[in-house]
């Protein structure tokens, strides 16, 4: 009699308990777009099988020339930078046979000036917030962006080269990131042009071991499970090496209660000068504006580098004490490019002073979870940029 009970009562709450996880997985699959974006990424994938909510193809593709290229031929194109950062995506040809696409439109118009850059110059916001595009607007100039995501700056002399050269703009605006010469160096060594060096990088510190079987199944399948298994400390967490990456502890809340996440573990690898990989990039971009100048001159154009600082640096004040020595080594990269502005004579523009101080009055600047400009970071680029330019009497060419 009393086994019964027992086994009566370890049934019930046997039930109750399958029943109750049922409900925290059908609530979690309905309501996952109002997760934290680090949770989001767990139950999309158990969902949909990858971090993000809806079904999408990369708009790049890898390429031996350039390390990346954007598809030509796209139309809004969904992608995303992070499972909350999403846009659309177009891309033409600048001519037929051309082989990259272009986040531009038909150059049927003057050319007053090209763009070429990374990732902050193709923008990771719809096409009007893009800070060349709100540019173009803002001065009337006819501008076409040549930017390519994933790319350094031997891809963007290539790209000046091919396709900013025909134009014969008077003005060459050359955006800079600080990753720039991690992936100058990433080319070389892909193509064998350089010696490939030791990677003294830091490790992914949520990879402590591959999962069992059962917990590969599980993640792939539950949400409940992938969500649980991202907030418990002692069960590695999966990551999709394409999405976003964030230590957790590094977080800060800005005065108008917007929080800002920070200390991205590819950061530092990637920006920092002390590691001989990025050395041997910086010195693939010296030659790279050595020769950009020596072209743009050759047409009588004007070469200007705009560099773009990191969220870690423009939000400095709530980013020094948690970094510490880290926040030296992502600025090394840029402190490097000011150093090569100066060997070479270039004209550069440095937005961080600039950036900081409409960033302690504003609203965020950078996307939660993303390295690039959100559209208003866009925007305040665009507005600063303007004006730097006005004052050098280059928009009067």
């Amino acid at each position: 009699m009393v086994q019964r009970k027992r086994l009566r009562w370890f049934l019930i709450i046997f039930v109750w308990l399958v029943v109750i996880m049922a409900l925290l997985e059908l609530a979690l699959r309905l309501f996952a777009g109002a997760l934290p974006p680090r949770l989001q990424e767990a139950a999309h994938i158990a969902m949909h099988g990858v971090p993000y909510p809806e079904p999408w193809e990369r708009a790049w593709t890898r390429n031996p020339d350039h390390y990346f290229i954007l598809k030509p031929g796209l139309v809004d194109a969904l992608q995303f930078g992070s499972p909350s950062v999403r846009f659309h995506l177009s891309t033409i040809e600048l001519w037929e046979g051309g082989g990259i696409g272009f986040r531009t439109r038909p150059v049927t118009y003057f050319v007053d000036a090209v763009v070429v850059g990374d990732s902050f110059a193709f923008c990771f916001t719809e096409r009007a917030d893009c800070w060349v595009t709100q540019l173009e607007r803002d001065t009337g100039l006819g501008i076409v962006n040549l930017g390519q995501p994933g790319t350094g700056s031997h891809s963007h002399l290539l790209i000046l080269q091919d396709f900013g050269s025909p134009l014969k703009p008077p003005l060459v605006i050359w955006q800079f990131f600080g990753n720039d010469f991690n992936d100058d160096y990433g080319l070389f060594s892909a193509n064998g042009k350089i010696e490939t060096l030791e990677d003294d990088g830091t490790a992914d510190g949520d990879d402590i071991g591959e999962p069992n079987e059962w917990r590969s199944w599980l993640r792939m399948r539950s949400a409940l499970y992938a969500v649980l298994e991202s907030v418990v400390p002692a069960w590695r967490r999966f990551r999709d090496p394409n999405a976003a990456e964030f230590e957790e502890r590094y977080a800060a809340t800005l005065q108008t209660g917007e929080q800002l996440r920070f200390g991205q573990p590819y950061e530092p690898k990637a920006l920092d000068m002390s590691r001989a990989v990025n050395q041997a990039g910086y010195e693939i971009s010296l030659a790279a504006f050595d020769n950009a100048q020596v072209l743009v001159s050759a047409w009588g154009g004007q070469l200007v580098v705009a560099l773009v600082p990191t969220r870690e640096e423009v939000y400095q004040p709530l980013t020094a004490s948690a970094l510490g020595s880290g926040l030296d080594a992502i600025s090394s990269a840029r402190l490097a490019m000011l150093e090569l502005c100066a060997e070479l004579e270039l004209l550069c523009y440095d937005a961080l002073a600039d950036l900081q101080e409409r960033a302690a009055t504003s609203e965020l600047l950078y996307y939660v979870d993303d390295l690039h400009w959100n559209a208003l970071g866009n925007r305040v680029f665009a507005e600063l940029l303007r004006e730097w330019l006005d004052e050098n009497g280059l928009l009067d060419q």
